[in-house]
């Protein structure tokens, strides 16, 4: 190719999509990178490495992979454990030149203009970076299935399925599951082995043996509240639950795609306080608050008088 184009190479956990700010699509190294008109980003500075941003900026429209994958989405509700990684290429007269790798840092939506802005970050310029240390408070400061929290989302996931949607209010039935043990083994209806004359065979304690048959399940029911401050899931995309009652919950926003008769996830949240980690999910090994904080400074209240 004569003419210079950029490509753009976004990834995130399995999932990737490739964009160009050139007026056609362009096929390189046997990938296609998809038209985007209206995709810019500002100049890449490396004066200071420790400070190599760069913003790209999307029209907010509907960007698919051809996996039928939308860009968009994963940063709609900010909620995205893995993180979307960023390669800049330029080509031009079959050269290729790396302009920038780094990870997308924070989302931007401007609705007048009807664009989203992405700030992306070098590795160097993320470790060098001033941040906030550990608050010193009474509650938990972790997120619930984040890195610092410990418990795996889909540990307390279960599926249902969509059959209503008003506005931000999803109403669901619960999907069937199958039953666990004490210890959390699976359960199977369990089959007595017979002989060719269908008589039990017998252990060496003289005992009738079984094998496992079909699964044993059921449908669970979920009281109301149980999924406050919680998390929906669909296709790797999540979004924060305001509230619920026994089969409906409240979204903090739209979930872009979301139709009825989708089979979605869904994970109980978390108040942050000691008593629902250690009660609700037994996590109080990685408890992050301090909840004997006084509530008065005994420097000012008790030693001054």
């Amino acid at each position: 190719m004569d003419i210079r184009v950029e490509l753009y190479q976004f990834k995130h956990g399995d999932k990737a999509w490739y964009f160009t700010n050139h007026r056609k699509d362009v096929t390189h190294n046997g990938i296609t990178y998809k038209s985007v008109r209206g995709l810019d980003r500002d100049a890449i500075e490396d004066a200071d490495i420790d400070k190599c941003e760069i913003e790209v900026t999307f029209p907010q429209n509907t960007l698919r992979n051809d996996a039928g994958d939308s860009f968009t989405s994963v940063f709609l509700n900010k909620i995205y454990f893995e993180s979307v990684y960023l390669t800049v290429l330029e080509l031009e007269k079959n050269e290729t030149l790396v302009l920038f790798i780094g990870r997308v840092t924070q989302p931007k939506f401007d609705d007048s203009a009807d664009t989203m802005t992405l700030i992306c970050s070098t590795g160097e310029s993320y470790l060098n970076r001033t941040i906030l240390t550990r608050k010193f408070q009474k509650t938990c400061p972790n997120s619930i299935y984040d890195r610092w929290c410990g418990l795996k989302f889909e540990d307390w996931a279960f599926d249902v399925t969509v059959t209503a949607i008003n506005g931000l209010t999803i109403t669901f039935t619960v999907n069937p599951t199958q039953v666990k043990d004490e210890e959390g083994n699976l359960v199977f209806v369990q089959v007595p082995v017979l002989d060719e004359l269908g008589q039990p065979v017998l252990d060496v304690n003289g005992q009738p043996t079984y094998i496992d048959g079909d699964a044993v399940m059921e449908t669970k029911t979920y009281v109301a509240g149980y999924l406050n401050r919680g998390l929906f899931k669909k296709l790797g995309v999540y979004t924060f639950v305001v509230g619920n009652t026994s089969n409906s919950v409240i979204l903090y926003r739209e979930h872009v795609g979301l139709k009825v008769g989708d089979v979605i996830q869904l994970a109980p949240g978390c108040d942050q306080s000691s008593k629902t980690c250690d009660s609700t999910f037994h996590n109080s090994a990685r408890f992050g608050g301090h909840p004997y904080i006084p509530s008065e400074n005994p420097v000012m209240a008790q030693l001054i008088k």
